[in-house]
């Protein structure tokens, strides 16, 4: 049975093994990912200030005792918008429990804590290789609104 909890900064650890294990998931998708982050002093801190920030949720799920995932969100203020943002930060779960519902559970505790802020939109960046992350967030009404894209300074330009 899936159980979705509230995060502690005692559990910095742990979110920084289960992160560790569910970023090899993304190299396929971003060859520049610093696989050692997690685990670094960075990743420490940058934990840390995650589940410190008041404008922020960050939840794990459990499979009886096993972490399985975990899912952090922030308050945003975009000065640009009228409206209130929640922007998803990180969705993860570890492959032998991916399509068992726990995603979908994260992802519903996370825009509870949004309406409960009063907050009206959320936002979210994808991998835009990743169809599984893209199909699962649509199903829920994302949509796609803008496309991110970065280039390597130092390959050869044709100007």
């Amino acid at each position: 049975m899936i159980s979705i909890k509230k995060a502690l900064v005692k559990d910095i650890e742990k979110i920084q093994r289960l992160n560790h294990e569910i970023m090899f998931q993304n190299k396929e998708f971003d060859p520049d990912i610093d696989i050692d982050f997690d685990l670094s002093d960075k990743g420490r801190k940058f934990f840390k200030e995650a589940l410190e920030n008041t404008d922020s949720c960050f939840y794990i799920a459990y499979d009886g005792g096993k972490m399985v995932g975990y899912g952090n969100d922030s308050k945003k203020e975009y000065l640009y918008r009228n409206k209130q943002y929640l922007e998803i930060e990180n969705i993860g779960v570890i492959p032998e429990y991916k399509k068992k519902g726990v995603g979908t559970k994260l992802l519903r505790r996370l825009l509870n804590w949004a309406k409960e802020k009063g907050l009206e939109r959320v936002y979210l960046n994808c991998y835009i290789k990743n169809n599984d992350a893209l199909t699962f967030y649509k199903r829920f009404g994302f949509k796609e609104i803008d496309v991110s894209l970065e280039m390597d300074l130092y390959h050869k330009l044709e100007i």
